[in-house]
């Protein structure tokens, strides 16, 4: 059996946009910074990944309210997107971008009684 599942845990870098698709459909697209943390020499190296997100239909409305540096976790699955792109010299290349479709989110940030 195979799976195709990730859990991030980290915050927002990117002020969530929501458009719709031809056919009518609507995604909301955001990103979710996370920092890998090892050790150089006895010194703490903070490494920054960025990860593309994308939610679509049921999710939409929960997360067009994610603001930057907001702490969520999310769960989902990775897909490979690719297209081809013609550069300046006329050869054709092939691009790669890779994203995690959201199946679920959870607010981590303690809800702020003035908001």
């Amino acid at each position: 059996m195979y799976k195709n599942r990730i859990t991030i845990i980290g915050n927002v870098s990117q002020e969530p946009t929501v458009r719709t698709t031809s056919n009518g459909t609507e995604v909301c697209n955001f990103s979710v910074a996370t920092n890998h943390i090892y050790y150089r020499n006895e010194e703490k190296v903070s490494q920054p990944e960025y990860h593309q997100c994308s939610a679509w239909d049921r999710l939409v409305p929960r997360c067009e309210h994610l603001r930057l540096g907001q702490k969520i976790e999310i769960e989902g699955r990775v897909k490979e997107n690719n297209w081809e792109k013609t550069c300046s010299c006329g050869q054709t290349v092939k691009q790669y971008r890779y994203e995690i479709q959201v199946n679920s989110i959870l607010y981590l940030d303690k809800k702020n009684e003035d908001s």
